[in-house]
């Protein structure tokens, strides 16, 4: 029997009664305590209540014509709009137009907002075209006034050719042709089935949430040639192809549940949707099945992935299962031709989210992405022959955004990171070179993370720069030598600063091999005490797809600072295997999506060795998605080690999920490391020692809630205590439910942090 204590029987919505054997108040006076008032901090600092204190952070340009002028605007406080114009050349800045005018010919009421929907503007005609309040007009900039045009009635049926005359649709699974003068419709295809469609996509059900199933109709996957006489589709063979299920249980039509059912093609599965191109002839209303390869379909949408250019020549792309080869293909509508223009293979995999091509007709040339040396550089190959010409960048840097090709002075323009000296790898610069690969030059040399736009004349660059804990900074930049010739923009953050908000702190630690550099954020409570200590948080999301650790000033959007204002230091990282950098960095992933929180865990153990601040001893992680996947995995993994987890929309095996993404990093066909990688392993959740919460959406599209439930009964098999939320009509994104937010905070409030959760606080912001 304990003396001086309360036993107290609890109740809580998270799961099953439980005893709690509280001390005496005396025993518990040191006892941390969390009061309404950080409630009231947290929420202000959620994501969607902080981007209403900041303002104009970055110009965005809005390009007039071919030249380099252009426009952009500006938001006040009370939600009214600002147009100004730019000229490079003279480095100015003045309105757009005398706003008092165009307000008064548009009889705009001062107790509306004022915001124009910008359509066009003509320098040289002096006019403007912008639609408000759902309404067309016409203005005149020498006088700054308006007037109203003609709605266009005449709008164009869907999936209409380049020059309107013609439009593609879908009946019973089969194709047709209307022409849109005369609606004379003919019929193209005739064996068309639900399993064996054509034309449409695999769709998602969310489309049909609010009205129910079968409400929606099918999008269809249609590419008109730009001189319209030749239209593209599919037949997508899924007859072999598993279906995924969501019920919809509370919804207004009734008490009795709603059934969605959807194909869905699982990692792992023998069977996944593939598509033949079909091609038609507009003048003879031929129908083509092109002899290309089987395309492969692996989550929702169509199987092709490709575009028309002005040769009117189609270009796709084709990828093997589990990505290890991926090549690029012309199709010649003329004869029907398919070609091999170029291909990467790999014994692991070529990154998906990373592989890009650019054709250049004109020069017979082709872009092409490629990481054969180590790091994404780009490459450039005969378009007719498929020879390799030359490589073009020339840095130990990743490649990351193509911003602009000058065809006339065959400059390229693009975005990299890495490859400078003592600087964090994922900062974005601008660089241009020669197609030849001579003549490469940083445009941009500041320690920063930049993001550029480039005149459509290529003399100027627009350059929005700033890091995790610097305002952005809008200059526009000379595309010779990166010279600034202006500050644009009036970023406003006074009311942010206001409350006391801290930018995260970045650091860098060095994996366990001792030799590579990691880099993450701290964020810490905005009444953050050096002599304290504070339980550590895990904000985790290790897919090798990206990085997703915020570079820029951007990274006050975030979850993290809301959670750490409750008394918790919230660290946010990229461990090796994650994206972005260089493919030894990557391949660390590859087969071992388990061992993605590793790096995490000994990056926490030597941040806690520099700062006595944080606890070592109270650590928690919380994650959605893959993040959910890790958050569970590392409490079985590291059971010691994380005490609380929150693992929610988790796809806990990989075999739960979509087939592009798993079978990417882990390979085809399944082998014994999946099985060891599962979350579903008896001898994992046997490890479980902490407190860890499920939480799913019964209406998730993207991971079925059939991942989070399988947990729940291995958990329940192997009489572990666990708790769960299933969330009604919410799917993947939970962070769009305040009220699991609440739930969030509460559950390391009482379970890492050791307090009493503020009762089922209301939010009050926002609403």
């Amino acid at each position: 029997m304990v003396r001086n204590a309360v036993l107290l029987l609890t109740c809580a919505s998270l799961g099953a009664c439980s005893i709690v054997v509280e001390k005496d108040s005396a025993a518990g006076a040191n006892k941390p305590q969390v009061t309404e008032a950080d409630y009231q901090r947290a929420e202000m600092y959620l994501p969607k209540n902080v981007k209403n204190m900041v303002r104009n952070l970055a110009v965005e340009p809005n390009w007039i014509g071919k030249g380099n002028h252009f426009w952009f605007s500006e938001k006040d406080k009370a939600g009214n709009q600002s147009y100004y114009k730019v000229i490079p050349e003279s480095g100015t800045v003045a309105p757009l137009f005398d706003h008092q005018k165009v307000k008064a010919s548009l009889s705009h009421d001062d107790k509306d907002n004022f915001s124009l929907a910008i359509q066009e503007v003509d320098l040289t005609a002096n006019s403007l075209a912008i639609s408000y309040q759902k309404q067309t007009y016409t203005c005149d900039l020498k006088v700054s006034s308006c007037q109203k045009t003609d709605k266009d009635t005449d709008e164009k049926p869907a999936y209409s050719s380049p020059d309107g005359k013609y439009s593609l649709s879908m009946k019973d699974w089969n194709i047709y042709l209307t022409d849109n003068a005369s609606k004379e419709t003919v019929q193209l295809t005739f064996d068309g089935t639900e399993g064996y469609p054509y034309a449409v996509r695999n769709e998602s059900p969310k489309r049909s949430y609010a009205k129910g199933p079968g409400s929606t109709e099918p999008r269809l996957s249609v590419y008109w040639a730009p001189n319209s006489k030749t239209v593209l589709t599919h037949r997508m063979n899924r007859e072999k192809v598993g279906k995924l299920h969501l019920i919809q249980a509370s919804h207004e039509d009734g008490l009795r549940p709603r059934l969605y059912s959807y194909y869905y093609p699982l990692a792992g599965d023998k069977h996944t949707p593939e598509g033949d191109i079909i091609s038609v002839d507009v003048a003879s209303k031929k129908v083509t099945k092109v002899a290309a390869p089987k395309l492969l379909q692996t989550y929702y949408g169509g199987p092709i992935w490709g575009w028309w250019e002005d040769n009117n020549r189609f270009y796709f792309y084709e990828q093997a299962r589990a990505k290890k080869r991926m090549s690029f293909h012309e199709y010649n509508p003329e004869n029907h031709k398919v070609r091999l223009v170029v291909e990467d293979t790999s014994e692991q995999f070529i990154d998906p989210w990373a592989q890009d091509a650019w054709v250049l007709p004109e020069s017979d040339e082709i872009i092409w992405t490629s990481q054969r040396d180590g790091n994404q550089q780009y490459y450039l190959y005969e378009l007719s022959t498929g020879k390799l010409k030359n490589k073009i960048t020339q840095c130990q840097c990743y490649v990351r955004v193509y911003r602009a090709l000058d065809k006339e002075k065959r400059e390229l323009y693009f975005e990299a990171s890495g490859g400078i000296d003592g600087r964090d790898p994922y900062f974005r610069h601008l660089y241009k070179v020669n197609l030849d690969g001579t003549n490469q030059q940083l445009l941009t040399p500041e320690p920063l993370e930049h993001s550029t736009r480039i005149s459509p004349d290529f003399n100027y660059f627009v350059d929005i720069a700033s890091d995790a804990q610097t305002v952005p900074a809008t200059k526009l930049r000379s595309t010779i030598d990166g010279k600034v010739i202006t500050t644009l923009g009036t970023p406003d953050v006074t009311e942010l600063m206001a409350t006391g908000w801290q930018p995260p702190e970045p650091f860098e630690v060095l994996a366990d091999d001792g030799k590579t550099k990691l880099y993450g954020l701290m964020y810490k409570p905005s009444n953050f005490d050096a002599n304290k200590q504070y339980p550590v948080i895990d904000a985790t999301y290790t897919g090798p797809h990206g990085f997703f650790t915020p570079k820029s000033f951007w990274t006050y959007f975030q979850q993290a600072q809301s959670l750490a204002e409750l008394g918790f230091v919230v660290i946010k990282m990229d461990g090796r295997g994650t994206s972005k950098r260089d493919r030894d960095f990557h391949l660390v992933a590859y087969k071992n999506l388990a061992g993605g929180v590793d790096d995490h865990v000994d990056a926490i153990k030597s941040l806690a060795s520099k700062h006595s601040y944080l606890d070592v001893n109270r650590v928690g992680i919380f994650g959605f998605s893959a993040g959910g996947y890790d958050t569970a995995q590392a409490m079985f993994r590291h059971a010691d080690f994380f005490k609380v987890g929150v693992a929610a929309s988790g796809n806990h095996d990989f075999r739960t999920d979509k087939t592009g993404w798993n079978e990417t990093w882990l390979g085809y066909p399944v082998a014994k490391h999946w099985d060891e990688q599962t979350n579903l392993n008896p001898e994992s959740v046997a490890k479980l020692k902490g407190k860890l919460l499920l939480a799913h959406g019964e209406l998730d599209d993207n991971v079925n809630p059939a991942a989070t439930i399988q947990l729940v009964d291995k958990l329940i098999q192997a009489n572990k205590d666990f708790d769960l939320m299933i969330y009604p009509n919410l799917d993947h994104f939970l962070n769009d439910s305040d009220y699991f937010i609440r739930k969030r905070w509460d559950y390391f409030v009482e379970h890492l942090l050791g307090a009493e959760p503020v009762k089922e606080y209301q939010f009050q912001l926002n609403k």
